[in-house]
């Protein structure tokens, strides 16, 4: 993954105000991150590079700004180092012919430097390795990648290399990989030694805050070395990117947001992840990889529909566009990955008019259960996955919440499962309920469970501890939810019990099952049978407050059952029946995201790429979907047009109860749309 970069020579004078343009400006929507992680054992490095034909490629595919590799993750410079090492078959600077070929053709040039792992220096100083508490280094014997302490003398050489790098370059950024240390904490001497001086223990907390220090240290240092050579230059460190970011922020010029759907990804993980970074105020760049599976697929190339979803998706949800690759040992960029990307770049190129400045619109608000749980770059926890899923496919527009955020912004909040009770949340709760705004929280939420109460008294539930049966059903009471069918549903996580206070409704309760299933005691092949209804309550509304006691997020992630998204659909639309977008008929498969362009356009893009789990761990898109007739509604002031763009075609539309309400005849694979007042 990688940035910006100039030569230092002639074009200095030109790049220099090329970085105060840029500085400006918003990044540019159409890069390609270029990978190039190459190993000792294979010969004639770069033998074949030509920088024509290099930036030739890239400008045919519509690329204007590109990631290249000063360093790789073997800990090979591929330029004329002196400080760094370079590659052994190193056959030309590839690092300085990719900067002036590019600089040259007004594509944009940023550079690479892997962090952490770098296997000549792992090898060379295994006393810098992560160290586990018995003093062995961590994943003994060595993972492919061993992991270097950035607390150790490999930080002042990471400094020298990058010194080096910004000297014989002109760059304006840098992109800084794989920072991170290990989650359970470090050992090393070095870090053994620094958590004595600040005082810290050996704590979960304190592990965690002595990691963040490490890091931060890290990006000051890296921060101010590319800031004196190039005060507007970027800088971006990966592997960061989690809910917790916030305080790090100031040493990111902006956010980048790798999601490989096919590398381990998957598809739930980006949709988490824009609609928490969008709310950090800085400009946002979404990663994908041309790759079938992950990085350094060779060989494997991603179907055209598929990079077209990723891409578009990326716009839709208010970020620019990077599509990971990698180079070949031998240094030619590969024509059949360029042909899709430029195909790809297309469309993109044609929607920068509509995407250019954007925000995105958000009625609800979700806190994220990475507050409290593990959470990696790659991954999502399962409450979030739950809760990301669900409201995609019920086309609500929802952002993901820190503590730090802003409760007043949202129509309705949802605290999902597993947040405790953190005072400052509960006092903001409490004002933001107050003031009038909607809540949903389920399971042990809020809940205080030294004193066996939920925190908030506007819950209007007693908790009386987990459900008395693992294997509980529930049913609806009568004409709480009408239009549902009136049955048992399974319940397949385990619940809580709680008793409804005087003033709380109750809108579903307990079914409990003739007893729990057992190797001495069971019937038939799941679950027992439902036996006894119950009058305690399953989901309560009291006010502008609903409990659901069960942990229905979670569950949509592991168990997809409908039933809990169609009941959490109904609970927002009481809260909600004014949302800023519907979209009748769009079936769950499909996306639909709104957004705001300045103080007069809203944008509609709707979005139908079915796919399909195709391999254990793969979900396959292989063409667009077709919807025709998509009855769309805005909430916004009454428009003076309403146009399908890029096409320019009008669309018919009328005004009424606040909605600009119209009908897109067609939508394969994706249409946008632009509502614009006078």
């Amino acid at each position: 993954m990688q940035r910006r970069t100039f030569l230092l020579s002639t074009v200095t004078a030109i790049a220099s105000s090329r970085m105060k343009a840029a500085a400006a400006e918003e990044l540019p929507f159409r890069q390609v991150h270029l990978d190039f992680h190459t190993s000792e054992h294979i010969p004639d490095i770069g033998a074949d590079f030509d920088g024509g034909e290099f930036a030739a490629t890239l400008k045919k595919a519509r690329v204007n700004s590109i990631n290249v590799f000063a360093k790789c993750h073997h800990g090979w410079s591929y330029y004329d180092a002196k400080v760094g090492r370079p590659h052994p078959h190193l056959k030309k600077d590839l690092l300085g012919g990719m900067v002036k070929a590019c600089r040259a053709n007004g594509i944009d040039i940023n550079y690479y430097y892997s962090l952490v792992w770098d296997v000549d220096i792992a090898r060379k100083h295994p006393e810098w390795l992560w160290r586990g508490r018995d003093g062995k280094a961590v994943g003994d014997p060595l993972p492919a990648w061993p992991n270097l302490c950035m607390n150790t003398p490999y930080l002042d050489l990471v400094v020298r290399e990058n010194e080096e790098i910004l000297s014989k370059y002109e760059t304006d950024g840098a992109w800084f990989d794989i920072l991170k240390q290990p989650p359970q904490g470090c050992y090393c001497q070095w870090c053994r030694e620094d958590r004595a001086k600040l005082g810290l223990g050996e704590s979960e907390a304190e592990i965690r805050r002595h990691n963040k220090t490490v890091a931060m240290r890290v990006e000051r240092r890296l921060n101010e070395i590319v800031h004196k050579r190039f005060p507007k230059a970027l800088t971006f460190y990966n592997s960061r990117l989690v809910v917790g970011v916030r305080d790090e922020l100031p040493y990111y010029s902006h956010i980048e947001i790798e999601s490989l759907p096919t590398g381990g990804w998957g598809y739930s993980h980006f949709q988490q992840r824009v609609r928490y970074m969008r709310t950090l105020g800085k400009d946002m760049v979404g990663m994908t990889g041309r790759f079938h599976k992950s990085w350094g697929d060779f060989g494997g190339i991603k179907n055209q529909a598929a990079l077209d979803f990723e891409c578009v998706n990326f716009l839709a949800n208010g970020t620019k566009v990077c599509v990971g690759d990698q180079l070949h040992p031998r240094g030619r960029l590969d024509p059949v990955t360029y042909d899709r990307i430029g195909k790809t770049y297309a469309k993109v190129e044609a929607l920068e008019p509509w995407a250019r400045g954007v925000t995105a619109v958000a009625d609800i608000g979700v806190i994220s259960t990475a507050v409290v749980a593990s959470e990696t770059t790659q991954k999502i926890t399962p409450v979030d996955q739950g809760f990301t899923n669900m409201l995609v496919e019920l086309h609500q527009q929802f952002n993901v919440l820190d503590l730090d955020e802003d409760l007043a912004k949202y129509k309705v909040v949802i605290v999902p499962d597993e947040i405790p009770p953190f005072p400052g949340l509960v006092e903001k709760l409490d004002r933001y309920v107050t003031g009038g705004g909607h809540l949903i929280l389920s399971h042990h939420s809020l809940l205080d469970g030294g004193r066996r109460q939920f925190a908030l008294s506007q819950v209007g539930v007693r908790y009386n501890g987990p459900a008395k049966y693992e294997g509980e059903y529930f049913r609806l009471k009568a004409g709480a939810f009408p239009g549902i069918d009136d049955q048992n549903y399974f319940l397949y996580q385990r619940g809580t019990s709680v008793t409804a206070e005087p003033g709380t409704e109750v809108l579903a309760t307990y079914t409990h099952p003739y007893f729990d299933r057992s190797a001495e005691r069971f019937s038939s092949h799941k679950q027992t049978p439902p036996g006894t209804a119950t009058d305690e309550p399953v989901i309560t509304r009291r006010g502008r407050v609903t409990y659901i006691a069960n942990p229905f997020f979670r569950s949509y992630s592991e168990d997809a059952f409908g039933i809990q998204k169609l009941l959490v659909a109904r609970l927002l639309s009481a809260y909600l029946p004014e949302p800023s977008l519907r979209a009748e008929r769009l079936p769950s498969t499909a996306q639909a995201t709104l957004l705001r362009q300045g103080s007069k356009r809203h944008i509609v893009h709707l979005l139908y790429y079915p796919l399909t789990r195709r391999a254990p761990n793969i979900d396959i898109i292989e063409e667009p979907g077709l919807l025709e007739r998509v009855s769309i509604a805005v909430r916004a002031a009454r428009p003076a047009k309403v146009t399908l763009v890029p096409e320019g075609q009008p669309v018919a539309f009328r005004y009424e109860g606040g909605y600009a309400r119209f009908e897109v005849p067609r939508v394969q694979g994706h249409q946008a749309v632009c509502l614009e007042s006078a």
